[in-house]
Parts: C-alpha cells; sequence; structure tokens
C-alpha cells in the first residue's frame, strides 16, 4: 500500500499549492504501480490531520501556481482511506473527501471555517454528495463551530470512530483488507458508485452491465471461485 503523510506538524500540517500538487502526484503514483492495491492519507503528530490552507503561504505567494488539483473529486481511480486525528479544518476536510473511507479520533474536530475570512470553497459540491445538502449547510454555514467526530459519524462521513492515536493503525489495517481483495472488482465498485451519486439510474446500471461481462472474461474471476472451492485464500493478479 501507499502511504501518504502530511508533514509540516507545527503548523498543523497545513498545505500550500506545491502541496496540494503532491498529494496529486501521490494519488498517480498510487494508480500507476501495479504493486499497490490502497492508499492511506494521514497527518504527523496526534494534534492535527490537517488546518486546511497554510495561510502564511497564502500572504507569501504560497498559492501563485494555479491550477490546483480537484481533490475532494478523489485523487486516484485505486481505493484511498483517511486517517484523521486531531483537527481537520477547511482544506483539510476538503483532502479528507478525496478519501473514498474516513477513520477518525474520538477527540477529533471537523469545520468549514472558509466564510468567517470570506475565502472560497469551490468544492463542497463534492462533500454535498457525500452527506446531505442539509448537513453540508450545518458545516458551511455554522462557520465558527467545530463538530465532534462523533456528529460527523451521525452525518455518514466518518466511517469509524476510533480511540485517539489509533486511527492510523486502523487505517493501515483497512487498507490491507483492502489490497488483499480482487483489484478489479474493488476499483469498478468505487467507479460505479461515485458514478452513480450523480448521474442517472439507467446510466449507472449500464455502468454496472458493462463491468459485469468485464469481470466475468477475468482470469481473477476463476481464481476466485477455485480457491473458494479449494479452501484456500485467492491469489489475485488483475488479470
Amino acid at each position: 500500500m501507499l502511504v501518504i503523510t502530511l508533514d509540516d506538524p507545527a503548523r498543523h500540517n497545513a498545505y500550500d499549492g506545491p502541496g496540494l500538487k503532491a498529494i496529486a502526484a501521490a494519488g498517480a503514483e498510487l494508480d500507476d504501480d501495479a504493486e499497490l492495491r490502497c492508499g492511506v492519507i494521514r497527518g504527523e503528530g496526534d494534534a492535527a490531520f490537517c488546518s486546511g490552507a497554510d495561510v502564511g503561504a497564502v500572504a507569501s505567494g504560497g498559492f501563485s501556481d494555479p491550477p490546483y488539483p480537484e481533490l475532494a473529486e478523489g485523487f486516484s481511480r485505486k481505493p484511498m482511506v483517511a486517517a484523521i486525528d486531531g483537527i481537520c479544518l477547511g482544506g483539510g476536510m476538503m483532502i479528507a473527501t478525496g478519501a473514498d473511507l474516513r477513520i477518525a479520533g474520538s477527540s477529533s474536530v471537523f469545520g468549514l471555517p472558509e466564510a468567517r475570512w470570506n475565502y472560497p470553497a469551490q468544492w463542497l459540491g463534492a462533500l454535498a454528495r457525500q452527506v446531505s445538502p442539509t448537513h453540508a449547510l450545518e458545516l458551511a454555514l455554522l462557520a465558527d463551530e467545530q463538530l465532534p467526530a462523533g456528529r460527523l459519524a451521525e452525518m455518514g462521513w466518518i466511517n469509524s470512530v476510533v480511540p485517539d492515536g489509533t486511527a492510523a493503525d486502523q487505517a493501515l489495517q483497512w487498507a490491507a483488507r483492502i489490497g488483499s481483495l480482487a483489484p478489479g472488482a474493488i476499483s469498478r465498485f468505487k467507479e460505479l458508485i461515485r458514478f452513480a451519486a450523480w448521474n442517472s439510474p439507467a446510466d449507472a446500471l449500464a455502468l454496472g452491465h458493462r463491468h459485469a461481462a468485464e469481470l466475468m472474461q477475468m482470469a481473477d474471476t476463476i481464481e476466485g471461485g477455485t480457491a473458494f472451492l479449494e479452501g484456500r485464500p485467492p491469489v489475485f493478479t488483475d488479470e
């Protein structure tokens, strides 16, 4: 698996423009390496996953090299698990929105403070496809409030709330489990679920049928059934 670490704990793992591009490049590496089946993204230290954009970088030109990748829309075709401990604010939530599964420490806090400073958040459409519009509005409009991990779990955005300091370990375990499964099925299921979130039922079903035809022609499909009958773990090659 590939582990991406946001590594600036002195600034609560805030990012600048090059940092965003580096995350996107890591996502491309995950997709391009056939040996990698899943990724984990985490923040260094226990204080923060990511506090968002580095305000100092904004003031000093650290965001002068657009365009920036749309990370909230997903930064890899393969699955990504976000391990969140501590602060996850603004652009930190943008990065976590780009993951497929999210695990948070019980004391983690979340919020979208952009409206406090008239900052943009053009990625909120992606968040609104992951939670109900009412919940997205709760986060965006109550900009002076930080919500606990339990509340984000109630919204359906956090998959699992775990003891503080254990989110990364849990994420690595999930990633290992995902990596042991059939990569052809995993990648197609991810694509179909994301596609269905904003396309018609008929188009989603058509894509599902195409995926089914592709999967049934793969050697991994024969291997999966054979391994089951023989009572052994399957060995998948994505072929």
